[in-house]
Parts: C-alpha cells; structure tokens; sequence
C-alpha cells in the first residue's frame, strides 16, 4: 500500500498484524511509527504496551516474545523492529515463524531504511507475507502538501516560490528539508512565513559550494574539494548526507559522458545539478571504468559510516579518492 493507504487504514479498525515499511525516505518511516504508536497505544501506556528493537541487535526470540506478551492498557501492543533487515540471517530466517502466524492482539512494525528488492528469500518472503508500505520519494505535488504540513507543525507560513526552492535545493529529500525548516523556523523568528530570500541564505549557500564541491570533483582538483568539504561541514553539512548528494552527482556524471541529458548537460537528471549546465567534455574526462570504480566506492563509504567508521574521515577519503581519478589503481587494462 501506499503511504496515503496506510494513512487511512489507520481510520478502520482493521490494522494488519505485521506491517512492513520500507523504501528511500526514511522520514516517512519514522513517521509511520509515530501515526501508528499515537492511533494503537493509550496515553501513557508506552512503558507497558511498546517495546522498540535495533535489528542488528534482535533476535527473532525476542521480536517473538515482545510481540506475543499481552497489551495491559491498549487495544493491542505494538513492536517494532528497526532496520529489521539487518538481523542475522539465521534470526531472519526464524522470524518468519512468528510472521507466518502473528498475535492478533499485537503489532508487529518492521522497518527498513531502504528498499527492499526481493533480492533474497528472505525479502520475497517477508514482501509476501506482510502488509508492505511504500515509504518511497512521493510524486512532487504530493512532497509539496507534505512539506506545507512540515511548515505549519512549526507554526510558519511559506511562500510559493521558497517552497519550490527548498524542495529544489535538497533534491526533495525530506529528512534534509526537516532539517533545514528548523534552521529556517528559527532564522525567521517571529515572522510568519518563510520567504524565497531566507531559503537562498540558509540553504543556498551550502548548495551553491556543493555545486563548486562536485565542480572540483569533476576537474579533478583534490585539494579544492578537500578545502570546500571542510567548508560545508564546517557550516553544518551532514557528511552521511554529503555521500548521498555526490552519489547523485557522480551518477549524472556517468550518464553525461554516454550522451545522456541533453547533449551532456545534466537535464532531467540532476535535481541541484541543473544549474551546473553542460558539463560533457568533464564527465568524457574519465573513463566508464573510473565510473565503476567510483560507484564501489560510494558504497564502501556508505556501508563503513552505517557500520558506525567515523564520517567525517570515511567522507573526506571518498572525496580525495574520486577528485584524483576515482580509483585509477583499480582499473585493469
């Protein structure tokens, strides 16, 4: 179902035993638990009726036995399991049995911050099985009536035009357009409404010397991207979210090089990325090779920083390594 579904499912009283939420906007993830832990428990009940488990850390005994113990004040008694798909496989395995038949007095929410693709057994099985919630990038008029809600709950108003702007500027990632709202709220003060000047000054900026980070990237200027990566960050970039961006980027980058957004500009593909133009004769610089290599190193540094590596370090090797030829040294001839 779809997060509007889940949203008016909640209305019924017919909630599924064991919902799955997975997808690439982990705020909508979040979200949903909150929804679910405000519409299953009763005031005050959190201490008796909620239990909430790392998956990592988990094992399908306790996710079992969590679920199975009788609500005391609530309608039914609500679990959930964060990064679900993180258990050991052997635990994965076993918490099926307790997927295939759930206690109705209970709910059992797992939770991913990613996609799940159906990859393994596991996956298809669990897909199968459960209620599954798209908590996926909504279509843009649906992120607009999200982010005015955002707006409201922090008692602002916002502008057409700057709502347009923030939505463009964090590539409509709604994790990052939270963040940046609460520097807005208290950038604006007591004003009621958020205008398009006050999101080109306290997003804009870091944008704009995102764009001279990835530039320096392209033309393979090492220490420049070093320097404006300690910039960004120093100005309050998250650099877990920094991997994410340039990985967009470097994408763009790819695609360029084989002809793709319009004669080598970054066209439909670049979000933030647009304003950088035709960048064609950059991205033909490297090789398809470079590229592959470049994408195994986003994900080396995205799996060491969720392992818990320090990000700024992982992030500034990243940057250094893809500004100097995005791992010539692995590239085979």
């Amino acid at each position: 179902m779809t997060f509007s579904e889940f949203q008016q499912a909640l209305k019924g009283d017919a909630l599924p035993p064991v919902l799955v939420f997975h997808g690439e906007e982990p705020y909508l993830a979040r979200l949903a638990v909150e929804l679910l832990r405000k519409h299953v428990l009763t005031p005050g009940s959190e201490a008796f009726d909620f239990a909430s488990l790392a998956g990592r850390d988990a094992t399908a005994d306790a996710v079992a036995a969590n679920a199975a113990t009788a609500p005391m004040l609530s309608s039914k008694r609500l679990t959930v399991v964060y990064e679900f798909d993180g258990m050991n496989p052997s635990q994965r395995t076993k918490l099926l049995d307790y997927v295939r038949a759930p206690v109705p007095s209970s709910c059992l929410a797992l939770v991913s911050f990613g996609r799940l693709s159906g990859r393994n057994k596991f996956e298809r099985e669990i897909l199968g099985m459960a209620s599954v919630v798209e908590c996926g990038r909504p279509a843009r008029e649906t992120l607009f009536s999200i982010v005015r809600k955002m707006v409201e709950e922090r008692e602002h108003g916002i502008d057409e035009d700057a709502l347009s702007a923030l939505v463009d500027w964090t590539d409509g990632e709604l994790n990052r357009i939270a963040n940046e709202l609460d520097k807005l709220s208290c950038f604006v003060g007591d004003r009621p409404a958020i205008g398009l000047s006050d999101v080109d000054q306290v997003v804009g900026a870091r944008a704009s010397s995102l764009k001279d980070l990835a530039l320096a990237i392209a033309e393979k200027r090492a220490g420049d991207a070093l320097s404006l990566l300690d910039e960004l960050v120093d100005g309050g970039v998250d650099e877990a979210q920094l991997v994410s961006q340039l990985h967009g980027f470097w994408v763009s980058l790819w695609i360029a090089r084989g002809g793709g957004g319009g004669g080598g500009g970054f066209g439909g593909h670049g979000g933030i990325w647009a304003g950088l133009g035709d960048v064609g004769e950059l991205a033909r610089s490297r090789s398809s090779r470079e590229y592959a290599a470049g994408i195994e190193k986003f994900y080396r540094a995205d799996i060491d920083i969720r392992r818990g590596m320090p990000p700024g370090p992982t992030v500034g090797v990243l940057v250094y390594e893809l500004a100097r030829g995005a791992g010539r040294a692995a590239v085979r001839p």
